[in-house]
């Protein structure tokens, strides 16, 4: 039923200085000609204009289309200024009204921690003042894919397989969530033609943070996934369409544009987050690698909202934390967080009742 329903979606096609001195005693011959040297300096630099950024779509490589697409992926790597907007244009249904825009601004680093010829990983980092460092979204791009993650709803993701026509010099982009389980998954090709370098697909996910803590009137987000290198840095640019897994008729509740532009700066310390990520990059890797055995292309993975009244997030920053305490705690987090992981995807057989828990600080 889920995927009938997903397949009734249409997607719709966006697209002279003077320089005095008063009250000073006269000059000498060799005062003049140093203050004329001065002059000449200081309306030189007036007169120069300041030195526009660097235009880093010079950089793109003359090379063939797998080095070009690499080097696309990598320009999104760096120190960024980052802008939020989403805006819902339509409803489709007579009773829905339009929400409010969302807009956020934000500081985020992007590093590299995997990078072959055919997969690259690049892990974001926000650096948030008055709430520190958070560890973001991930994106994983692999080259020429035979299989991805679909999202179903119910917090479901099942495995789909890529044929080799549709894969042939495509890439797929996989992201996933704060605590590295699954979000969406999709396959495109970049496209490089003058100054133009960007990929597009399509996919099918969750409610993004900024909606489900606050609304349950949908149950995926339909999305056109388009990402454009500009001189500046990258845009990050979404069609989505809200879909209604129960109602086949009118699937679909409204539309709405993404639009968040990552700008390189050098103007934002940064440090805070490095460290963060140096002090528990280990941990994360190990989260990863736990996450590759249970996604392995053949099994369905469903997991609970909460397990004793927690998200998972809460679980696996808390035990981030406290991994950082040396080898010994990094490997008991790891162990305790496959555990937890295991109660979410139900592996585990629970008891007839847990202890209460206080509710978790809100920072959703």
């Amino acid at each position: 039923m889920i995927h009938h329903t997903l397949k009734l979606l249409v997607f719709a096609t966006c697209a002279g200085f003077g320089i005095g001195v008063t009250g000073c005693a006269p000059l000498t011959q060799e005062g003049k000609d140093a203050d004329q040297r001065q002059t000449s300096t200081d309306i030189q630099a007036k007169d120069t204009p300041k030195e526009a950024p660097k235009n880093l779509l010079l950089d793109r490589p003359n090379g063939t289309a797998l080095e070009q697409d690499r080097w696309a992926i990598l320009q999104q790597v760096g120190e960024h200024k980052v802008t939020f907007e989403f805006l819902e244009t339509l409803s489709l249904r007579p009773e829905y009204a339009i929400k409010k825009p969302y807009r956020r601004k934000a500081t985020e680093t992007v590093i590299v921690i995997e990078n072959t010829e055919r997969r690259i990983s690049l892990q974001h980092i926000l650096q948030v003042p008055g709430m520190g460092v958070i560890k973001h979204w991930r994106q994983t791009w692999e080259y020429e894919p035979t299989v991805i993650y679909e999202y179903q709803g119910n917090n479901t993701w099942a495995p789909k397989a890529i044929s080799a026509e549709e894969a042939k010099g495509a890439w797929s982009q996989t992201v996933s969530q704060v605590d590295d389980s699954p979000r969406y998954s999709g396959v495109g090709k970049w496209f490089h033609k003058g100054n133009l370098s960007e990929w597009e697909a399509r996919s099918a996910r969750p409610l993004p943070r900024r909606e489900y803590t606050k609304r349950s009137d949908y149950q995926i987000l339909m999305a056109r996934n388009r990402h454009t290198l500009i001189p500046t840095g990258w845009v990050h640019e979404q069609d989505n369409y809200k879909l209604v897994l129960d109602n086949p008729t009118d699937p679909v509740i409204a539309r709405e544009v993404g639009f968040n532009v990552y700008t390189r700066t050098e103007a934002v310390d940064f440090s805070d987050a490095y460290t963060y990520w140096e002090e528990t990059k280990e941990y994360w890797a190990m989260v990863r690698a736990h996450w590759a055995t249970i996604m392995d292309g053949k099994r369905t993975v469903q997991l609970k909202d909460k397990w004793k009244k927690k998200k998972l997030f809460r679980y696996c920053f808390e035990l981030a934390r406290d991994s950082r305490d040396g080898e010994e705690a990094r490997v008991t987090a790891v162990e305790e967080m496959k555990e937890v992981l295991a109660h979410f995807l139900g592996d585990k057989e629970e008891p007839q009742s847990t202890p209460p828990e206080s509710p978790p600080a809100d920072m959703e």
